[in-house]
Protein backbone atom coordinates (compact mmCIF):
# COMPACT_ATOMS: atom_id res chain seq x y z
CA UNK A 1 0.00 0.00 0.00
CA UNK A 2 3.15 2.30 0.18
CA UNK A 3 3.04 3.19 -3.18
CA UNK A 4 -0.42 3.85 -3.59
CA UNK A 5 -0.35 6.12 -0.37
CA UNK A 6 2.78 8.14 -1.64
CA UNK A 7 0.91 9.44 -4.65
CA UNK A 8 -2.27 9.58 -2.99
CA UNK A 9 0.09 12.10 -0.34
CA UNK A 10 1.13 13.59 -3.82
CA UNK A 11 -2.26 14.20 -4.90
CA UNK A 12 -3.19 15.96 -2.01
CA UNK A 13 0.06 18.22 -1.76
CA UNK A 14 -0.58 19.02 -5.43
CA UNK A 15 -4.26 19.45 -6.04
CA UNK A 16 -6.55 19.50 -2.96
CA UNK A 17 -6.69 23.01 -0.76
CA UNK A 18 -7.44 26.04 -1.47
CA UNK A 19 -7.98 26.08 2.35
CA UNK A 20 -4.48 24.94 2.66
CA UNK A 21 -3.07 28.22 2.06
CA UNK A 22 -5.32 31.00 4.38
CA UNK A 23 -2.46 31.76 6.64
CA UNK A 24 -1.22 34.05 4.27
CA UNK A 25 -4.67 35.75 4.44
CA UNK A 26 -3.42 38.98 5.58
CA UNK A 27 -7.05 41.10 5.49
CA UNK A 28 -10.66 41.26 4.15
CA UNK A 29 -12.23 44.25 2.46
CA UNK A 30 -13.33 47.07 4.78
CA UNK A 31 -16.90 46.34 2.95
CA UNK A 32 -16.43 42.63 3.89
CA UNK A 33 -15.20 42.84 7.12
CA UNK A 34 -17.75 45.60 7.99
CA UNK A 35 -20.86 43.56 6.66
CA UNK A 36 -19.71 40.33 8.50
CA UNK A 37 -18.99 41.91 11.87
CA UNK A 38 -23.12 42.66 11.93
CA UNK A 39 -23.90 39.79 9.56
CA UNK A 40 -27.54 38.10 9.75
CA UNK A 41 -29.48 35.52 8.14
CA UNK A 42 -30.84 38.12 5.86
CA UNK A 43 -27.46 39.05 4.52
CA UNK A 44 -26.20 35.74 3.83
CA UNK A 45 -28.88 34.86 1.79
CA UNK A 46 -28.68 37.89 -0.47
CA UNK A 47 -24.54 36.35 -0.48
CA UNK A 48 -25.73 33.54 -1.82
CA UNK A 49 -28.22 34.59 -4.38
CA UNK A 50 -25.39 37.23 -5.73
CA UNK A 51 -22.12 35.81 -5.51
CA UNK A 52 -22.49 31.80 -4.72
CA UNK A 53 -21.64 29.66 -2.15
CA UNK A 54 -18.32 29.00 -3.21
CA UNK A 55 -17.64 32.80 -2.27
CA UNK A 56 -19.63 33.58 0.55
CA UNK A 57 -17.96 31.09 2.65
CA UNK A 58 -14.52 31.51 1.15
CA UNK A 59 -15.04 34.99 2.59
CA UNK A 60 -17.39 33.52 5.58
CA UNK A 61 -14.24 30.86 6.46
CA UNK A 62 -11.16 33.96 6.31
CA UNK A 63 -13.16 36.25 8.32
CA UNK A 64 -13.46 33.53 11.14
CA UNK A 65 -9.98 32.40 11.05
CA UNK A 66 -8.89 35.89 11.12
CA UNK A 67 -11.32 37.55 13.60
CA UNK A 68 -12.91 34.79 15.14
CA UNK A 69 -16.61 34.19 15.68
CA UNK A 70 -18.42 37.20 16.70
CA UNK A 71 -21.66 37.18 17.24
CA UNK A 72 -24.47 34.11 17.69
CA UNK A 73 -25.37 33.88 13.89
CA UNK A 74 -22.02 33.96 12.49
CA UNK A 75 -20.69 30.97 14.71
CA UNK A 76 -19.52 27.22 13.59
CA UNK A 77 -22.27 25.72 15.60
CA UNK A 78 -24.54 27.44 12.91
CA UNK A 79 -22.61 26.37 10.09
CA UNK A 80 -24.19 23.21 9.11
CA UNK A 81 -27.30 24.29 9.25
CA UNK A 82 -26.44 27.85 7.10
CA UNK A 83 -24.75 25.63 4.72
CA UNK A 84 -27.98 23.64 3.66
CA UNK A 85 -29.84 26.45 3.69
CA UNK A 86 -27.11 27.85 1.49
CA UNK A 87 -27.92 24.89 -1.16
CA UNK A 88 -31.58 24.79 -1.15
CA UNK A 89 -31.37 28.18 -2.70
CA UNK A 90 -28.75 27.95 -4.98
CA UNK A 91 -30.42 24.26 -6.25
CA UNK A 92 -33.30 23.12 -4.37
CA UNK A 93 -32.94 19.65 -6.50
CA UNK A 94 -28.95 19.80 -5.12
CA UNK A 95 -29.20 17.99 -1.47
CA UNK A 96 -31.83 15.60 -2.72
CA UNK A 97 -29.81 14.65 -6.08
CA UNK A 98 -26.87 14.05 -4.28
CA UNK A 99 -28.25 12.05 -1.34
CA UNK A 100 -27.16 14.01 1.63
CA UNK A 101 -28.82 13.47 5.49
CA UNK A 102 -27.22 15.65 7.68
CA UNK A 103 -26.31 13.79 11.35
CA UNK A 104 -28.83 15.30 14.22
CA UNK A 105 -26.60 15.75 17.71
CA UNK A 106 -27.60 12.94 19.07
CA UNK A 107 -26.83 10.18 16.37
CA UNK A 108 -23.44 11.92 15.86
CA UNK A 109 -22.59 11.78 19.55
CA UNK A 110 -23.23 7.73 19.60
CA UNK A 111 -21.53 7.15 16.69
CA UNK A 112 -18.59 9.66 17.90
CA UNK A 113 -18.71 7.33 21.35
CA UNK A 114 -18.73 4.03 19.31
CA UNK A 115 -15.49 5.29 17.28
CA UNK A 116 -13.97 6.27 20.56
CA UNK A 117 -13.73 2.30 21.75
CA UNK A 118 -12.45 1.21 18.26
CA UNK A 119 -9.00 0.05 17.37
CA UNK A 120 -7.05 2.86 14.95
CA UNK A 121 -4.40 5.23 15.17
CA UNK A 122 -5.01 7.66 12.04
CA UNK A 123 -8.84 9.52 12.13
CA UNK A 124 -10.73 9.69 9.13
CA UNK A 125 -14.26 11.47 8.32
CA UNK A 126 -15.00 10.37 4.68
CA UNK A 127 -17.84 12.66 3.56
CA UNK A 128 -17.04 14.92 6.24
CA UNK A 129 -19.54 17.40 4.66
CA UNK A 130 -19.37 20.36 7.02
CA UNK A 131 -17.87 18.53 9.96
CA UNK A 132 -20.72 17.46 12.68
CA UNK A 133 -19.30 14.10 13.35
CA UNK A 134 -15.95 14.61 13.03
CA UNK A 135 -16.39 17.70 15.73
CA UNK A 136 -18.61 15.92 17.79
CA UNK A 137 -15.93 12.91 18.11
CA UNK A 138 -13.13 15.88 18.47
CA UNK A 139 -15.47 17.01 21.00
CA UNK A 140 -16.04 13.60 22.77
CA UNK A 141 -12.18 12.72 23.83
CA UNK A 142 -11.25 16.23 24.90
CA UNK A 143 -9.63 19.00 23.87
CA UNK A 144 -6.12 17.91 24.87
CA UNK A 145 -6.29 14.11 22.68
CA UNK A 146 -7.96 16.34 19.97
CA UNK A 147 -5.19 18.65 19.69
CA UNK A 148 -2.63 15.43 20.02
CA UNK A 149 -4.39 13.79 16.87
CA UNK A 150 -4.46 17.33 14.96
CA UNK A 151 -0.80 17.88 15.55
CA UNK A 152 0.59 14.16 14.84
CA UNK A 153 -1.14 14.72 11.58
CA UNK A 154 -3.75 12.10 12.33
CA UNK A 155 -6.95 13.33 10.77
CA UNK A 156 -8.14 13.27 7.38
CA UNK A 157 -11.07 14.67 5.97
CA UNK A 158 -12.67 13.55 2.79
CA UNK A 159 -15.39 14.49 0.32
CA UNK A 160 -16.42 15.65 -2.89
CA UNK A 161 -17.91 19.00 -1.83
CA UNK A 162 -14.74 21.86 -1.97
CA UNK A 163 -17.11 24.10 0.24
CA UNK A 164 -18.15 21.78 2.63
CA UNK A 165 -14.41 20.66 3.10
CA UNK A 166 -13.57 24.09 3.65
CA UNK A 167 -15.99 24.89 6.80
CA UNK A 168 -15.29 21.39 8.23
CA UNK A 169 -11.66 22.07 7.97
CA UNK A 170 -12.11 25.82 9.41
CA UNK A 171 -14.72 24.81 12.43
CA UNK A 172 -11.69 22.68 13.55
CA UNK A 173 -9.16 25.48 13.35
CA UNK A 174 -11.65 27.90 15.01
CA UNK A 175 -11.99 25.07 17.90
CA UNK A 176 -8.78 23.75 18.55
CA UNK A 177 -6.17 26.27 16.52
CA UNK A 178 -5.42 28.41 13.56
CA UNK A 179 -1.75 27.05 14.07
CA UNK A 180 -3.04 23.75 12.89
CA UNK A 181 -3.83 24.68 9.43
CA UNK A 182 -1.43 22.53 7.90
CA UNK A 183 -1.33 19.68 9.78
CA UNK A 184 -5.27 18.84 9.09
CA UNK A 185 -5.54 16.60 5.84
CA UNK A 186 -8.60 17.85 3.96
CA UNK A 187 -9.08 16.01 0.90
CA UNK A 188 -11.63 16.92 -1.56
CA UNK A 189 -11.83 14.06 -4.02
CA UNK A 190 -14.13 10.95 -5.35
CA UNK A 191 -13.48 8.97 -2.36
CA UNK A 192 -14.10 6.03 -5.20
CA UNK A 193 -11.53 6.95 -7.56
CA UNK A 194 -8.76 4.26 -6.92
CA UNK A 195 -6.05 6.77 -5.95
CA UNK A 196 -7.96 7.58 -3.36
CA UNK A 197 -6.27 5.33 -0.39
CA UNK A 198 -7.08 5.44 3.35
CA UNK A 199 -4.02 5.61 5.41
CA UNK A 200 -2.89 2.85 7.44
CA UNK A 201 -4.18 1.12 10.43
CA UNK A 202 -7.38 3.89 10.21
CA UNK A 203 -10.54 4.19 12.18
CA UNK A 204 -13.51 5.78 9.84
CA UNK A 205 -16.56 7.74 10.65
CA UNK A 206 -18.72 8.43 7.82
CA UNK A 207 -22.43 9.30 7.09
CA UNK A 208 -22.03 8.28 3.04
CA UNK A 209 -24.26 10.09 0.24
CA UNK A 210 -27.78 7.95 -0.34
CA UNK A 211 -28.09 7.89 -4.31
CA UNK A 212 -28.21 5.19 -6.78
CA UNK A 213 -25.36 5.61 -9.19
CA UNK A 214 -26.65 6.77 -13.04
CA UNK A 215 -23.32 6.80 -14.24
CA UNK A 216 -19.99 4.92 -13.19
CA UNK A 217 -16.73 7.18 -13.56
CA UNK A 218 -13.10 4.89 -15.30
CA UNK A 219 -11.64 5.69 -12.14
CA UNK A 220 -13.73 3.19 -10.24
CA UNK A 221 -12.79 -0.18 -9.34
CA UNK A 222 -15.75 -2.21 -10.76
CA UNK A 223 -16.27 -4.52 -8.21
CA UNK A 224 -19.16 -7.13 -7.56
CA UNK A 225 -20.56 -5.07 -5.10
CA UNK A 226 -20.52 -2.07 -7.16
CA UNK A 227 -22.21 -3.69 -10.21
CA UNK A 228 -24.43 -5.27 -8.13
CA UNK A 229 -26.19 -2.59 -5.83
CA UNK A 230 -25.08 0.59 -8.22
CA UNK A 231 -25.20 2.47 -4.85
CA UNK A 232 -22.71 5.18 -3.90
CA UNK A 233 -23.47 4.01 0.09
CA UNK A 234 -22.67 0.38 -0.65
CA UNK A 235 -19.45 0.94 -2.28
CA UNK A 236 -18.31 3.27 -0.04
CA UNK A 237 -19.15 0.71 2.73
CA UNK A 238 -16.96 -1.86 0.51
CA UNK A 239 -13.95 0.20 0.74
CA UNK A 240 -13.98 1.21 4.12
CA UNK A 241 -14.57 -2.61 5.08
CA UNK A 242 -11.41 -3.51 2.68
CA UNK A 243 -8.81 -0.41 4.02
CA UNK A 244 -9.96 0.45 7.47
CA UNK A 245 -9.15 -1.03 10.60
CA UNK A 246 -12.89 -0.33 12.05
CA UNK A 247 -15.18 1.85 10.75
CA UNK A 248 -18.70 3.78 12.11
CA UNK A 249 -20.83 4.33 9.35
CA UNK A 250 -24.82 5.45 9.02
CA UNK A 251 -26.45 4.38 5.96
CA UNK A 252 -29.78 3.12 4.59
CA UNK A 253 -31.24 -0.15 6.56
CA UNK A 254 -31.65 -1.49 2.76
CA UNK A 255 -27.98 -3.89 2.85
CA UNK A 256 -29.21 -5.90 6.24
CA UNK A 257 -31.37 -8.17 3.92
CA UNK A 258 -31.58 -6.56 -0.03
CA UNK A 259 -31.10 -9.35 -2.38
CA UNK A 260 -28.84 -6.69 -4.80
CA UNK A 261 -27.05 -6.45 -1.44
CA UNK A 262 -25.73 -9.80 -0.53
CA UNK A 263 -22.15 -9.56 -2.53
CA UNK A 264 -22.05 -6.38 -0.16
CA UNK A 265 -23.19 -8.57 3.33
CA UNK A 266 -20.16 -10.90 2.21
CA UNK A 267 -17.29 -8.77 2.25
CA UNK A 268 -18.86 -7.60 5.43
CA UNK A 269 -18.79 -10.99 7.32
CA UNK A 270 -15.24 -11.20 6.71
CA UNK A 271 -15.27 -8.58 10.10
CA UNK A 272 -17.18 -8.33 12.97
CA UNK A 273 -19.51 -6.02 14.81
CA UNK A 274 -23.14 -4.79 15.20
CA UNK A 275 -25.87 -3.51 13.10
CA UNK A 276 -28.60 -1.31 14.87
CA UNK A 277 -31.45 -0.51 12.50
CA UNK A 278 -34.04 2.06 12.84
CA UNK A 279 -37.82 2.51 11.42
CA UNK A 280 -38.82 5.75 10.45
CA UNK A 281 -42.31 5.23 11.96
CA UNK A 282 -43.48 7.13 14.39
CA UNK A 283 -39.99 8.58 15.44
CA UNK A 284 -37.21 9.16 12.65
CA UNK A 285 -33.29 9.18 12.98
CA UNK A 286 -32.89 11.84 11.07
CA UNK A 287 -34.96 14.53 12.59
CA UNK A 288 -35.35 18.31 12.20
CA UNK A 289 -35.93 21.50 10.06
CA UNK A 290 -34.95 20.75 6.32
CA UNK A 291 -34.95 23.84 3.92
CA UNK A 292 -36.15 24.70 0.50
CA UNK A 293 -39.21 24.41 -1.63
CA UNK A 294 -39.00 20.72 -1.74
CA UNK A 295 -38.23 20.02 1.45
CA UNK A 296 -40.78 21.30 3.75
CA UNK A 297 -41.79 18.99 6.25
CA UNK A 298 -39.93 17.99 9.27
CA UNK A 299 -39.62 14.40 8.82
CA UNK A 300 -37.32 12.22 5.94
CA UNK A 301 -38.09 8.75 4.97
CA UNK A 302 -34.81 7.19 5.50
CA UNK A 303 -34.62 3.89 7.25
CA UNK A 304 -31.22 3.93 8.63
CA UNK A 305 -28.92 1.48 10.00
CA UNK A 306 -25.52 2.48 12.42
CA UNK A 307 -23.18 -0.69 11.53
CA UNK A 308 -20.22 -0.82 13.81
CA UNK A 309 -17.03 -2.31 12.00
CA UNK A 310 -14.43 -3.97 13.41
CA UNK A 311 -11.03 -6.26 12.21
CA UNK A 312 -11.36 -9.46 14.12
CA UNK A 313 -9.27 -11.98 13.41
CA UNK A 314 -10.72 -14.61 16.20
CA UNK A 315 -14.25 -13.38 15.71
CA UNK A 316 -16.74 -12.85 12.16
CA UNK A 317 -20.21 -12.04 11.92
CA UNK A 318 -22.68 -9.50 13.15
CA UNK A 319 -25.47 -9.09 15.65
CA UNK A 320 -28.41 -7.08 15.11
CA UNK A 321 -31.14 -5.34 16.89
CA UNK A 322 -34.67 -5.76 15.87
CA UNK A 323 -36.14 -2.95 13.66
CA UNK A 324 -35.90 -0.52 16.10
CA UNK A 325 -39.45 1.84 15.85
CA UNK A 326 -39.66 4.55 18.83
CA UNK A 327 -41.91 7.90 19.23
CA UNK A 328 -40.42 11.21 19.74
CA UNK A 329 -40.97 11.21 22.91
CA UNK A 330 -38.55 8.47 24.09
CA UNK A 331 -35.75 9.74 21.82
CA UNK A 332 -33.62 11.33 24.66
CA UNK A 333 -33.73 8.34 26.69
CA UNK A 334 -33.26 5.27 23.44
CA UNK A 335 -30.39 6.95 21.82
CA UNK A 336 -27.80 6.10 24.84
CA UNK A 337 -25.56 3.47 23.13
CA UNK A 338 -25.57 1.50 26.35
CA UNK A 339 -29.61 1.12 25.89
CA UNK A 340 -28.65 0.56 22.18
CA UNK A 341 -26.40 -2.39 23.17
CA UNK A 342 -28.97 -3.92 25.21
CA UNK A 343 -31.30 -4.34 22.42
CA UNK A 344 -28.65 -6.33 20.98
CA UNK A 345 -29.06 -10.50 19.88
CA UNK A 346 -26.84 -12.73 20.90
CA UNK A 347 -26.75 -14.29 17.81
CA UNK A 348 -24.00 -13.66 15.44
CA UNK A 349 -25.10 -13.82 12.16
CA UNK A 350 -22.97 -14.54 8.76
CA UNK A 351 -24.53 -14.64 5.80
CA UNK A 352 -24.33 -17.67 3.19
CA UNK A 353 -25.54 -18.99 -0.22
CA UNK A 354 -28.30 -20.97 2.17
CA UNK A 355 -28.82 -17.80 4.37
CA UNK A 356 -28.22 -15.05 2.61
CA UNK A 357 -29.66 -12.30 4.28
CA UNK A 358 -29.12 -10.87 8.05
CA UNK A 359 -32.26 -10.84 9.91
CA UNK A 360 -33.51 -8.33 12.99
CA UNK A 361 -34.73 -10.06 16.10
CA UNK A 362 -35.82 -8.92 19.60
CA UNK A 363 -33.96 -10.79 22.02
CA UNK A 364 -36.82 -12.51 23.94
CA UNK A 365 -38.36 -13.88 20.35
CA UNK A 366 -35.08 -15.43 19.27
CA UNK A 367 -35.95 -18.66 20.88
CA UNK A 368 -39.05 -18.66 19.20
CA UNK A 369 -37.45 -17.66 15.42
CA UNK A 370 -35.16 -20.43 15.62
CA UNK A 371 -37.81 -23.06 17.10
CA UNK A 372 -39.94 -21.97 14.20
CA UNK A 373 -37.76 -22.09 11.37
CA UNK A 374 -36.23 -25.40 12.35
CA UNK A 375 -39.59 -26.97 12.66
CA UNK A 376 -40.98 -26.14 9.40
CA UNK A 377 -38.41 -28.67 8.06
CA UNK A 378 -38.07 -26.17 4.70
CA UNK A 379 -41.71 -26.28 4.73
CA UNK A 380 -42.72 -22.45 2.71
CA UNK A 381 -45.96 -21.06 1.91
CA UNK A 382 -45.10 -21.26 -1.85
CA UNK A 383 -45.24 -24.98 -1.66
CA UNK A 384 -48.99 -24.38 -0.98
CA UNK A 385 -50.28 -21.81 -3.73
CA UNK A 386 -51.70 -22.59 -6.80
CA UNK A 387 -51.78 -20.55 -10.26
CA UNK A 388 -55.57 -20.71 -9.71
CA UNK A 389 -57.41 -22.66 -6.80
CA UNK A 390 -60.90 -23.16 -5.22
CA UNK A 391 -59.74 -20.19 -2.72
CA UNK A 392 -58.56 -17.32 -2.74
CA UNK A 393 -57.60 -14.71 0.05
CA UNK A 394 -56.15 -11.18 -0.31
CA UNK A 395 -53.32 -9.69 1.60
CA UNK A 396 -52.74 -5.51 1.73
CA UNK A 397 -48.81 -5.13 1.02
CA UNK A 398 -48.67 -2.21 3.04
CA UNK A 399 -48.64 -3.33 6.95
CA UNK A 400 -47.40 -0.53 9.43
CA UNK A 401 -48.30 -2.53 12.31
CA UNK A 402 -50.10 -5.54 11.40
CA UNK A 403 -50.67 -7.97 8.34
CA UNK A 404 -54.21 -8.74 7.10
CA UNK A 405 -55.69 -11.67 4.99
CA UNK A 406 -59.21 -11.58 3.70
CA UNK A 407 -61.12 -13.60 2.13
CA UNK A 408 -62.69 -11.60 -0.74
CA UNK A 409 -60.13 -9.06 -2.53
CA UNK A 410 -60.25 -5.27 -1.48
CA UNK A 411 -60.94 -2.33 -2.92
CA UNK A 412 -57.00 -0.78 -2.82
CA UNK A 413 -54.38 -0.25 -4.66
CA UNK A 414 -51.26 -2.92 -3.24
CA UNK A 415 -52.38 -6.23 -2.55
CA UNK A 416 -51.34 -10.17 -2.81
CA UNK A 417 -53.29 -12.39 -4.05
CA UNK A 418 -53.23 -16.03 -2.84
CA UNK A 419 -55.04 -18.94 -4.38
CA UNK A 420 -55.02 -22.40 -2.84
CA UNK A 421 -56.74 -25.98 -3.70
CA UNK A 422 -57.15 -27.46 -0.09
CA UNK A 423 -59.68 -25.72 2.18
CA UNK A 424 -57.92 -27.00 5.16
CA UNK A 425 -54.53 -25.27 3.81
CA UNK A 426 -56.45 -22.52 2.94
CA UNK A 427 -57.74 -22.08 6.78
CA UNK A 428 -54.66 -22.25 7.99
CA UNK A 429 -52.62 -19.81 5.44
CA UNK A 430 -56.21 -17.25 6.32
CA UNK A 431 -55.28 -17.48 10.62
CA UNK A 432 -51.27 -17.49 9.49
CA UNK A 433 -51.11 -14.34 8.23
CA UNK A 434 -53.68 -12.58 10.58
CA UNK A 435 -51.65 -13.95 13.01
CA UNK A 436 -48.53 -12.04 14.08
CA UNK A 437 -46.00 -14.54 12.79
CA UNK A 438 -46.53 -13.22 9.26
CA UNK A 439 -45.79 -9.39 10.31
CA UNK A 440 -42.97 -10.76 12.85
CA UNK A 441 -41.32 -12.40 9.24
CA UNK A 442 -41.54 -8.30 7.43
CA UNK A 443 -40.21 -6.98 10.69
CA UNK A 444 -37.16 -9.65 10.56
CA UNK A 445 -36.20 -9.64 6.93
CA UNK A 446 -37.61 -5.68 5.64
CA UNK A 447 -40.49 -3.62 7.58
CA UNK A 448 -39.74 -0.86 5.05
CA UNK A 449 -43.06 0.11 3.18
CA UNK A 450 -44.63 -3.06 1.60
CA UNK A 451 -44.32 -6.42 2.28
CA UNK A 452 -42.41 -7.74 -1.06
CA UNK A 453 -44.47 -11.09 -2.55
CA UNK A 454 -41.35 -12.79 -2.80
CA UNK A 455 -40.46 -12.28 0.95
CA UNK A 456 -43.84 -13.75 2.09
CA UNK A 457 -43.71 -16.69 -0.13
CA UNK A 458 -40.70 -17.90 1.16
CA UNK A 459 -41.91 -17.80 5.09
CA UNK A 460 -41.43 -20.79 6.71
CA UNK A 461 -44.36 -23.18 7.26
CA UNK A 462 -45.28 -25.35 9.33
CA UNK A 463 -49.40 -27.17 8.04
CA UNK A 464 -47.45 -30.48 8.31
CA UNK A 465 -47.40 -30.08 12.12
CA UNK A 466 -50.92 -30.00 12.37
CA UNK A 467 -53.14 -32.46 13.76
CA UNK A 468 -56.93 -33.26 13.21
CA UNK A 469 -58.01 -31.00 16.31
CA UNK A 470 -55.17 -28.40 14.83
CA UNK A 471 -57.51 -27.97 11.51
CA UNK A 472 -60.59 -27.75 13.42
CA UNK A 473 -59.30 -25.24 15.30
CA UNK A 474 -58.01 -23.23 12.66
CA UNK A 475 -61.52 -23.70 10.43
CA UNK A 476 -63.67 -22.46 13.64
CA UNK A 477 -61.76 -19.07 14.31
CA UNK A 478 -61.35 -19.04 9.99
CA UNK A 479 -64.65 -19.02 9.88
CA UNK A 480 -65.74 -16.51 12.88
CA UNK A 481 -63.33 -14.03 11.42
CA UNK A 482 -64.68 -14.05 7.87
CA UNK A 483 -68.16 -13.92 8.93
CA UNK A 484 -67.01 -10.65 10.89
CA UNK A 485 -64.99 -9.18 8.26
CA UNK A 486 -67.53 -6.73 6.99
CA UNK A 487 -68.23 -5.39 10.80
CA UNK A 488 -64.06 -4.71 10.67
CA UNK A 489 -63.62 -3.19 7.68
CA UNK A 490 -61.90 -0.24 7.43
CA UNK A 491 -61.42 2.65 4.53
CA UNK A 492 -58.22 5.71 4.15
CA UNK A 493 -59.21 7.73 1.58
CA UNK A 494 -55.76 9.42 1.60
CA UNK A 495 -54.45 7.99 -1.81
CA UNK A 496 -57.73 6.93 -3.59
CA UNK A 497 -59.51 4.24 -1.89
CA UNK A 498 -57.56 1.66 0.85
CA UNK A 499 -59.80 -0.95 2.06
CA UNK A 500 -58.55 -2.95 4.76
CA UNK A 501 -59.38 -4.71 7.81
CA UNK A 502 -58.48 -4.02 11.71
CA UNK A 503 -59.51 -7.00 13.52
CA UNK A 504 -59.99 -7.25 17.20
CA UNK A 505 -57.03 -8.12 19.38
CA UNK A 506 -58.28 -11.42 20.83
CA UNK A 507 -58.54 -13.50 17.25
CA UNK A 508 -54.71 -12.68 16.59
CA UNK A 509 -53.83 -13.84 20.68
CA UNK A 510 -55.90 -16.81 20.43
CA UNK A 511 -53.98 -17.76 16.80
CA UNK A 512 -50.55 -16.86 18.09
CA UNK A 513 -51.24 -19.16 21.42
CA UNK A 514 -52.41 -21.81 18.97
CA UNK A 515 -49.40 -21.63 16.91
CA UNK A 516 -47.08 -21.48 19.89
CA UNK A 517 -48.71 -24.70 21.53
CA UNK A 518 -47.84 -26.31 18.52
CA UNK A 519 -44.13 -25.27 17.67
CA UNK A 520 -44.08 -26.87 21.73
CA UNK A 521 -42.38 -24.07 23.09
CA UNK A 522 -42.78 -22.17 26.10
CA UNK A 523 -43.24 -18.48 25.06
CA UNK A 524 -45.48 -16.29 26.99
CA UNK A 525 -47.70 -15.31 23.49
CA UNK A 526 -47.60 -11.53 24.77
CA UNK A 527 -43.90 -11.23 23.69
CA UNK A 528 -45.47 -10.15 20.62
CA UNK A 529 -46.66 -7.01 22.19
CA UNK A 530 -42.98 -6.29 21.04
CA UNK A 531 -43.55 -6.36 17.72
CA UNK A 532 -46.65 -4.90 16.98
CA UNK A 533 -45.15 -1.66 19.25
CA UNK A 534 -44.81 2.29 18.17
CA UNK A 535 -42.46 2.55 21.41
CA UNK A 536 -39.04 0.92 21.81
CA UNK A 537 -38.96 0.97 25.51
CA UNK A 538 -42.21 1.03 27.12
CA UNK A 539 -43.15 -2.45 26.24
CA UNK A 540 -43.24 -4.91 29.02
CA UNK A 541 -43.31 -8.39 28.66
Amino acid sequence: MGKTRNSQMALFNDTVNTTSKKSNIKSLSKETKGKLENYTLEKYIKDIEKKGLEKTWKAICDYVILYGENNEFLNINNFGEMYEIGLAIIDKQLKKDSGQYYTPDDIATIMSEWLNKLEGHNICDVACGTGKLILTFLNIIGENEAKKIISEGRLYLYDFDKVALRICKTSIMIKYGIEYENYIHDIHCDFLDKNIVLPENSKVISNPPYAAISKMSDKWEKTDVLLDTKEFYSAFMEKLIIQSISTVIITPFSFISGTKFYTLRKKLCNKSGEIYSFDNVPGNIFCGRKHGIFNTNTSNSVRAAITVIRSNQKTKGFRLTPLIRFKRTERKKLLKCKVLEQMLSSKIQIVSDEEPMFYKCFKPLQKLYETWKKKSSGEKLKDYIKEEGNYTLSMPNTCRYYTTASSSKMKRNGQILLSFNDKDVFNFVYCFINSSFTYWYWRLYDGGITYPKNLLLNMPMIYKLLDKNDKKFFKNIANKMMEKEAEFRVIKNNVGMQENIKFPREYRDEINKRIIKILNIEVDYKVFDLVHSNMALEVSV
